[in-house]
């Protein structure tokens, strides 16, 4: 078993943080599939409360239909109601990735948790350098048939290139969000308001920093290790 138990508790919160890109969500996945442990993406919790045509979901829906960033009031409505319909054991692990992404988000999140008998064991963050970051982006490519995104070579000729999922053609784009000039706009948002979460975390003593600009199986066996000496 790879967490320790603590009478009382329902569940044991582990937040991800990193720059865009850096591959959070990559390790969540990995670790979700491989360990069976739960996932919570804020990204993908808003977009399930939308579909679900719920009151809340009408209401994010008009917000994100209007080009607004979602509120913090209504991330962590969304939030409780994916974690009240979860099935949780006593001690489930939990990944969180995609929030907090500033100190007030990150006190609100304790105050949540609390309400199912939880806290947050450990945080991880994923350093990267912005240079090597934009390096792994110019590789970034989506495919707009299937979605799946691909890492290729700086120079290959796109429209002739076959997506490795579904083998399509020529459908092959870079997303808006992974151009150089958006992605520094968005690493400069992280350092100046996330990027203080990670000396919130560490006078917690449960924060642990891992490059991750390795290969994703060389971070993932870190974070692993990581879990299995708590």
């Amino acid at each position: 078993m790879i967490q320790g138990y603590e009478a009382g508790l329902l569940m044991k919160v582990i937040i991800f943080l990193g720059p865009p890109g850096v591959g959070k969500g990559t390790q969540c996945s990995l670790l979700s599939t491989r360990l069976g442990v739960k996932h919570i993406s804020t990204g993908a919790i808003i977009r399930q409360e939308i579909a679900s045509e719920s009151a809340l979901g009408l209401r994010v829906k008009s917000i994100v239909e209007a080009g607004h960033l979602v509120d913090d009031k209504s991330i962590f409505e969304c939030l409780e109601s994916a974690l009240s319909s979860m099935n949780f054991q006593n001690n489930d692990l939990i990944l969180l990735d995609g929030i907090p992404r500033n100190l007030s988000q990150a006190k609100e999140f304790e105050v949540l948790i609390g309400k199912f008998s939880s806290k947050v064991d450990l945080v991880i963050s994923l350093s990267a350098d912005l240079n090597k970051l934009l390096e792994r982006f110019e590789r970034r490519w989506t495919c707009s048939a299937c979605g799946k995104i691909e890492s290729i070579a700086p120079h290959t000729d796109m429209s002739h290139y076959a997506c490795r999922s579904c083998e399509k053609t020529g459908t092959m784009f870079r997303r808006k969000d992974d151009e150089p000039e958006t992605v520094k706009r968005r690493f400069a948002v992280y350092q100046q308001e996330t990027l203080p979460l990670v000396s919130y975390y560490a006078d917690k003593n449960n924060l642990s920093i891992i490059d991750g600009l390795r290969q994703p199986e060389i971070v993932y066996a870190e974070i692993v290790s990581i879990l299995l000496r708590k």
